[in-house]
């Protein structure tokens, strides 16, 4: 083979050596820029294949309902068009070349508000869709009895609202409503999930993996590309060898 030819092969293979690492990285790194973007994310990551009768998701047809973005995170709450009551959100995270990776979602049918941590900071967001009108207020805590327990508390804005708190309390929160008198509501009329409706916890673990296997990709490319490039470099001429090195040593008094 020519030089010429091994040095247009090692640039194919560093072009496709990147290309390769940006489809990789690309497939955990989605783009969510359109409302088609953010539903087909939603369906990719949360929902069951229509085909799966045994899933212990539900199939969905999310509606977006509020996008909201938090430093590097992100999260996406959404309703369903053919699923009455369901509501829930899905959390990405933005990755070092642009793009969002999913990092964790969930989802219930029957509450009428919910209640989620941002993964990895110290915010906490509430929100409703079509909340009823006789909710007034609302509490996020894990024993009403202590004080110290209460993360989050607000007036209801609208029927469909989201609302942001930070505070690094971090405990299995309940949620309690109650009604402009401050009587608190029925938990069985207002927070019972509806069983016949999966409603799982969906999580990602080794979300750092997809950077080192581009790592680790770009790393036996370029070895390769260099081996290919160094092929076609033009040969050297050979140098001679000095009398000096062939010389025995010679000592002086």
């Amino acid at each position: 083979m020519s030089r010429i030819c091994y040095r247009a092969l090692a640039v194919v293979l560093a072009a496709l050596t990147l290309l390769g690492a940006w489809l990789l990285y690309k497939g955990d790194f989605w783009t969510l820029r359109t409302e088609e973007q953010k539903v087909h994310a939603i369906w990719e990551y949360a929902s069951a294949d229509p085909g799966d009768t045994h899933s212990l998701r539900a199939v969905l047809h999310p509606v977006i309902l509020h996008d909201e973005t938090f430093g590097s995170r992100r999260i996406l709450t959404f309703t369903d068009s053919e699923i009455p009551g369901l509501l829930g959100n899905i959390q990405f995270r933005r990755g070092i070349l642009g793009g969002w990776q999913p990092l964790e979602a969930s989802y219930r049918a029957g509450p009428a508000i919910q209640s989620d941590r941002i993964r990895d900071t110290d915010i906490r967001v509430v929100y409703a869709a079509h909340c009823p009108p006789e909710i007034a207020h609302y509490k996020v805590q894990a024993n009403l009895e202590n004080d110290a327990t209460l993360m989050a508390e607000g007036d209801v804005t609208s029927p469909d609202f989201f609302h942001v708190y930070e505070t690094d309390r971090d405990y299995f929160p309940d949620i309690y409503l109650y009604d402009k008198d401050g009587n608190e509501l029925s938990w069985q009329d207002y927070l019972a999930c509806d069983d016949s409706v999966p409603s799982p916890g969906i999580g990602s673990a080794e979300t750092d993996l997809v950077y080192w296997f581009c790592g680790i990709l770009l790393l036996v490319g370029w070895v390769i590309v260099k081996f290919t490039w160094d092929a076609g470099a033009p040969e050297q001429n050979k140098s001679k060898e000095t009398a000096v090195r062939s010389s025995p040593i010679k000592k002086f008094s």
